[in-house]
C-alpha cells in the first residue's frame, strides 16, 4: 500500500510538472500586439529611455519634447524677458479686483520650444490651467497680446480644452492629468506597457519569435495621420475640441467619429489660395496635395512597377533600408519580405522628408537632408534612366540631346537664388509670424488675397500682381499650344527623329510649361519646331549678334551723353512697365530682346544688357581695333533706327519711307535727339517750325493749345491684337482728325433711311439749335426793321420841325 501511495504521488507530481511546463509553453507562444490587451496603458518616457538611451537623449533636445516644460526646469529656461512689456502683461487674477503685470512667479509651465512664440500657463485650480493673455515673440524679442477673448480668464484660454491634447503625452480629458510633458515617445508610438512587458518577458537573449512579439507590441509607422493628430486644424465630434480625443497611433484619424479636418471653404482657417492661415496646418495642406496621393495614383497606373515605389511609397523606402541592414549583417534573423505595389500602404508622408529622430535634433525642421537635394531625390531622372520627371534637369539646364546646349534657369544661376522651397513651400502669414506652407504649390499672383503675399512679387517687387499672373498664364498657354502643335506634327512623321521625342517628353514631363526654365524650354521647342517644319530658320541671316559694351565704360569719356541716356526710353526699353505688361501678355517671346535689350544672340536667345545701350547704335570697329583710339561708326541714318522701329508693332520707319520727309532727306536724327530720345528743340512746334515757319502763322489751327502733331501725327489704335506705338510718321493728315475738334462734319448729310436712332436724335438736337438761332436771327431782323422805321419817322419829323420854325423867324 505504501509503495502504491508513493507511486501515485510520483505520478501526480510528474503530471503536475508536465501541466506547468505546458502552461508555460502556451503562455510563451501567445503573441502580444500593440493596443490588444484592453485599454492601453502609458509607461512614460523614462521607461523607454531604459532601452533606447541614444534615441531618448537626442529626443529630449528636440522641439517636440519641449512642447511643454515646467518653469523650474533648469535645462530649458524661460525665454521671455520680464523686464519688458509690463503694459502688455496686465491681467486681473481670479479673486482680485485690480490688474497687474503677471510675473515669472505666476507661471507654472511654458508652452512651446520658442521657434516663433512662447506662451505661459497659470494654475487656476487642481489640474486646471489658463493660458496667460500675453506671449513672448521670440523673433522680435518683445511681448505681444494673445487675444483670444475680451476678458481673462475665459474658456478661450482654457488649457485642457484648447491645448493639452497636443502639448502633453497621455493626456486624460476627464481628469486633466497627463503622463509626460511635451510630445514624448508614446505620443507617436502609442501606449507602451504591452511593449515593455513583452521585452521583459523575452529577457536578454530573446528568440526570433520573441523579438517579433516585442516589435508587434509597439507602433512604428510612417503614417502621416500620427503627425496629423496635432499638426492640423479640425474638430473632435464629441466635445468639439480642436484636437482628437482617444485617437491612438496606428488607428484612423480622419473619420467623422474621430476627427474632422477644417474644410478649405472656411476662410477663417484657409487663405483663398488654398494655403493654411492658422498654425499647425501641415497635415491639412498635405492631405490635399499630390504627395498624399502619390501611391494611390501609382496603383491606378497600368505602368506601375515596384521600382516606382522608391519615390511613391515611404514604407517601401524604409523597408529597403531595413533589408540593406540585414544584407550587411547589421541585423540578424530572417529579413522581412520586400514591399510591392500591391502591399505598399503609404505614399509620400511626413517622414519621407522629416527625420523622426535625429542626431542633431535642434536643427530646424529635422529634414533628412538639405532641402534642394531632398526634392531632387525624386524630382529628377536619375533613378529611371529615361525621361520621367526631369524637374532638376530642366531647372539646371542640363543638356539632353546632342547639338543643343543646355541653358540654366536664371533662378538657378543667381547668387542665393530661389530653389524648390522658395516657390513650392512659400512662407504665408500665420498669426504674428509666417510658416512654410505644406500645400506644395506656389501662391499664384491671381489667387492671393489681401494680406497674403504671392510667391512671385514677394521677390520681384518691381512687378505688379496682374503683370505677374498674366506672364505666368500667357507663358504656359503659349508653351502648351506649341507642345500640342509639335505633337500633332510629330505624329504625322513617317520616320520621326528620336531626339524630338525626347524634347517633347522632357518639356511635358517637367510639368511647369516653361516656368521652371523658359529660355531652355523655348530653345528646345525652337529646334523641334524647325525640324518638324513648323517654322523657318531666319534668325541666323537676319539677326546677326552684335558686340555689346557695358555703358559704364562709355561713361568714362562720355559723361554728359551717358547721363542723358540712362533715363531715356532706350535705356529702359526692357524695363518699362508698358513693355513688361505687353511682354507678359504675349507670353514673353525671346525675339523681343533683339530690340529691347543689347547683345542679343539669336542662337542662344540670351542677351547681355538691359535696354538699348551705346553699342546698339555706335558700332564697334569690325577689325577688332580698340576704341579709343580707333573710331566707331555712328548709326545716324534712318535705316539704322528702322532696324527696330519697323514692322506691325512699331512701324515708324515704314511710315517715314512714305513721307515727304523721306523724299526730302529729313532723317530721324533731324528731329529726335539721339541720347535722351527727345526732340531737337524740346517743344513740338518749335522743332517743326525750324523748317515749317509759314505754318505757324495759322491763328486758328496753331492756337496756344494746338500742336502740329494734332493733325499730322494722329495716334493709332490697337488692331489685330498688336499694340502699335506709332504716331503716324507719314505726316499725312487723316481727314478723320478734323472731327476731333469739329465733330462729325458729315452727320447732317446722312439720309433719313440710313440714320441710326442715335444719329437721328443728334440731328434733331442740332436742327433744334439751328432753328432757335434762325428764330433769334429773324426776331433781331424784325426788331431792326421796326426800330429803323420808327427812327426814320422821328428823323423826318425833326427835319420838318426845323424847316417850319425856320420860316417863322
Amino acid at each position: 500500500m505504501i509503495r502504491k501511495g508513493i507511486s501515485f504521488a510520483v505520478v501526480a507530481i510528474g503530471l503536475g510538472l508536465v501541466l506547468i511546463g505546458l502552461a508555460s509553453f502556451l503562455l510563451e507562444s501567445t503573441p502580444i500586439h500593440a493596443q490588444d490587451n484592453g485599454e492601453p496603458e502609458y509607461v512614460g518616457s523614462g521607461e523607454c529611455a531604459d532601452c533606447h538611451r541614444d534615441l531618448s537623449k537626442s529626443h529630449n533636445e528636440s522641439r517636440h519634447a519641449r512642447a511643454l516644460t515646467e518653469t523650474d526646469d533648469e535645462d530649458y529656461p524661460i525665454l521671455a524677458d520680464f523686464s519688458k512689456g509690463e503694459d502688455v502683461r496686465q491681467v486681473t487674477f481670479p479673486g482680485t479686483s485690480e490688474a497687474r503685470a503677471f510675473t515669472l512667479d505666476d507661471i507654472v509651465y511654458a508652452i512651446g520650444s520658442g521657434r516663433y512664440v512662447q506662451r505661459y500657463l497659470y494654475e487656476t485650480g487642481e489640474n486646471e490651467y489658463q493660458v496667460l493673455p500675453a506671449e513672448w515673440n521670440v523673433e522680435t524679442q518683445e511681448w505681444q497680446p494673445l487675444a483670444r477673448a475680451e476678458t481673462w480668464p475665459d474658456p478661450a484660454y482654457d488649457w485642457n480644452q484648447n491645448c493639452a491634447g497636443c502639448h502633453t503625452t497621455g493626456f486624460k480629458l476627464d481628469t486633466g492629468k497627463w503622463e509626460d510633458e511635451g510630445v514624448q515617445c508614446e505620443a507617436c508610438h502609442g501606449p507602451g506597457l504591452a511593449h515593455v512587458e513583452a521585452a521583459d518577458h523575452a529577457g536578454s537573449r530573446p528568440s526570433e519569435e520573441e523579438l517579433q512579439e516585442v516589435r508587434d507590441a509597439i507602433v512604428v509607422s510612417p503614417d502621416a495621420q500620427i503627425c496629423g493628430q496635432c499638426h492640423s486644424q479640425g474638430t473632435e465630434p464629441e466635445n468639439s475640441l480642436p484636437y482628437p480625443v482617444g485617437y491612438l497611433p496606428g488607428e484612423t484619424l480622419v473619420h467623422e467619429g474621430v476627427f474632422t479636418l477644417t474644410p478649405p471653404e472656411d476662410h477663417q482657417v484657409w487663405w483663398a489660395s488654398g494655403h493654411g492661415k492658422q498654425p499647425n496646418m501641415q497635415f491639412n495642406e498635405w492631405f490635399n496635395s499630390a504627395h498624399a496621393n502619390s501611391l494611390t495614383n501609382l496603383k491606378a497606373s497600368e505602368e506601375a512597377e515596384d521600382s516606382c515605389l522608391e519615390c511613391h511609397s515611404v514604407d517601401y523606402r524604409q523597408q529597403q533600408a531595413l533589408l540593406a541592414k540585414y544584407a550587411a549583417g547589421e541585423i540578424e534573423g530572417t529579413p522581412p519580405e520586400a514591399i510591392t505595389v500591391e502591399t505598399a500602404q503609404y505614399g509620400v508622408t511626413c517622414v519621407t522628408c522629416h527625420a523622426t529622430h535625429s542626431d542633431t535634433p535642434t536643427a530646424d525642421y529635422m529634414l533628412t537632408t538639405e532641402p534642394y537635394a531632398l526634392c531632387v531625390e525624386c524630382h529628377s531622372d536619375d533613378r529611371t534612366g529615361s525621361v520621367h520627371y526631369p524637374v532638376q534637369e530642366m531647372y539646371e539646364g542640363n543638356a539632353i540631346v546632342a547639338g543643343i546646349e543646355g541653358i540654366p534657369s536664371g533662378h538657378f544661376t543667381a547668387e542665393n537664388g530661389p530653389d524648390c522651397l522658395t516657390c513650392h513651400m512659400p512662407t504665408v502669414p500665420v498669426e504674428s509670424s509666417t510658416r512654410y506652407s505644406h500645400a506644395l504649390r506656389p501662391v499664384a499672383p491671381g489667387e492671393a488675397e489681401e494680406g497674403e503675399p504671392d510667391t512671385c512679387t514677394s521677390c520681384h517687387t518691381d512687378l505688379g500682381q496682374t503683370y505677374a499672373q498674366n506672364f505666368i498664364q500667357n507663358t504656359q498657354d503659349e508653351i502648351h499650344q506649341r507642345l500640342v502643335n509639335a505633337e500633332a506634327a510629330y505624329a504625322q512623321q513617317t520616320n520621326p527623329e528620336t531626339w524630338i521625342r525626347t524634347i517633347l517628353d522632357f518639356i511635358g514631363q517637367d510639368g511647369s510649361l516653361g516656368i521652371h526654365n523658359f529660355s531652355y524650354t523655348d530653345a528646345l521647342l525652337d529646334k523641334a519646331e524647325l525640324s518638324l517644319g513648323l517654322v523657318q530658320d531666319v534668325s541666323a541671316q537676319t539677326f546677326a549678334p552684335r558686340e555689346a559694351v557695358d555703358p559704364s565704360e562709355c561713361a568714362e569719356c562720355h559723361r554728359d551723353e551717358h547721363r542723358q541716356w540712362e533715363t531715356s526710353p532706350h535705356a529702359n526699353a526692357s524695363l518699362s512697365q508698358t513693355f513688361l505688361d505687353d511682354y507678359a501678355k504675349n507670353a514673353r517671346p525671346t525675339y523681343c530682346m533683339r530690340c529691347h535689350a543689347s547683345g542679343y544672340n539669336p542662337q542662344t536667345q540670351q542677351y547681355v544688357f538691359e535696354g538699348v545701350t551705346c553699342t546698339s547704335c555706335h558700332v564697334m570697329p569690325e577689325n577688332g581695333a580698340d576704341h579709343p583710339p580707333a573710331p566707331i561708326a555712328i548709326a545716324d541714318d534712318s535705316a539704322s533706327c528702322g532696324s527696330c522701329h519697323s514692322g506691325a508693332h512699331a512701324p515708324a520707319y515704314d511710315e517715314w519711307l512714305l513721307s515727304t520727309h523721306s523724299s526730302a532727306g529729313i532723317d530721324c536724327v533731324d528731329c529726335h535727339t539721339p541720347h535722351d530720345n527727345g526732340l531737337i528743340l524740346d517743344d513740338i512746334n518749335a522743332t517743326c517750325s525750324g523748317c515749317h515757319q509759314e505754318a505757324m502763322i495759322d491763328e486758328v489751327h496753331m492756337a496756344d493749345d494746338m500742336t502740329c502733331v494734332d493733325c499730322h501725327m494722329s495716334q493709332r489704335n490697337q488692331r489685330s491684337g498688336i499694340v502699335e506705338v506709332t504716331r503716324n510718321h507719314t505726316m499725312g493728315i487723316d481727314p478723320g482728325v478734323c472731327s476731333n475738334c469739329h465733330g462729325n462734319t458729315h452727320l447732317l448729310s446722312v439720309g433719313d433711311s440710313r440714320q441710326s436712332p442715335e444719329e437721328a436724335s443728334e440731328v434733331e438736337t442740332l436742327q433744334a439749335d439751328v432753328d432757335k438761332l434762325q428764330e433769334t436771327s429773324d426776331q433781331n431782323l424784325y426788331s431792326g426793321v421796326i426800330g429803323g422805321a420808327i427812327g426814320m419817322i422821328i428823323l423826318l419829323f425833326m427835319i420838318y420841325a426845323v424847316i417850319r420854325f425856320g420860316r417863322v423867324r
